[in-house]
């Protein structure tokens, strides 16, 4: 369970957001750049300090700010894919996937065979990043998020630099995840389309604010409107 209560005032955007993530599903944050999706992210993994709130994940408390605790991001555990790849270009393939186990000293809670496996990337581990195709190469960088990890994912659009024809593969690979790892995926998103092949839940962000949060085809928009609605 993720349990997240925080509130944050950056600029003009006064964030005040909650929701619980009961079990390892995939949970989309939807909503324009700008509403405050990369903010609650960057909290999440420990980026950014709230202002007040709570983020617990089972029983392990990442900050409370009423008893002064917000651990550092290698301490969380956290895996994290962001919007361009950034894989380490000295680095091959199979040592840009095991980088993410040493901040802390953590051990991955998966096998390196298994993601491999998962992501269709065994035959690419001797290989460095710039000899990769752009679907390859964020597959590298989803697999790496997923052995760093041992408590939940966040994927910052991670389709966003790839064309139609790379997200629907990519796409079939992350439809995977929760199905073959025990980890809730935070996916943050301004597309429709991701949001009804992906998400099991959605949480539906404005102006810092939770519009609404529930299943897609229960999700409303200020207007009353259900914008995933077939």
């Amino acid at each position: 369970m993720l349990n997240i209560c925080v509130k944050k005032r950056i600029g003009t955007l006064d964030m005040d957001i909650s929701f619980v993530v009961e079990r390892p599903l995939i949970t989309a944050l939807f909503g324009r750049s700008g509403a405050g999706k990369t903010t609650l992210a960057n909290m999440l993994v420990g980026l950014i300090r709230p202002d007040a709130g709570r983020i617990k994940f089972e029983n392990s408390v990442y900050t409370d700010t009423e008893r002064g605790i917000n651990l550092s991001p290698n301490k969380r555990g956290i895996g994290y894919v962001f919007q361009e790849h950034r894989l380490f270009p000295h680095m091959k393939v199979k040592n840009n996937l095991t980088f993410g186990q040493f901040p802390g000293g953590r051990k991955s809670r998966t096998e390196f065979s298994k993601i491999v496996e998962l992501l269709d990337i065994g035959h690419l581990t001797e290989r460095y990043p710039d000899t990769l195709s752009g679907g390859e190469a964020q597959r590298v960088a989803i697999g790496r998020a997923l052995f760093a990890c041992n408590s939940f994912l966040i994927m910052d659009e991670p389709l966003s630099s790839l064309d139609s024809s790379l997200k629907d593969g990519l796409m079939r690979y992350i439809a995977l995840i929760p199905k073959n790892f025990s980890f809730p995926m935070i996916y943050i998103t301004h597309s429709k389309e991701e949001v009804k092949r992906l998400a099991e839940m959605v949480a539906l962000i404005n102006n810092g604010k939770l519009v609404s949060y529930n299943i897609p085809d229960l999700v409303y928009d200020q207007s009353g409107i259900r914008p995933f609605a077939a």
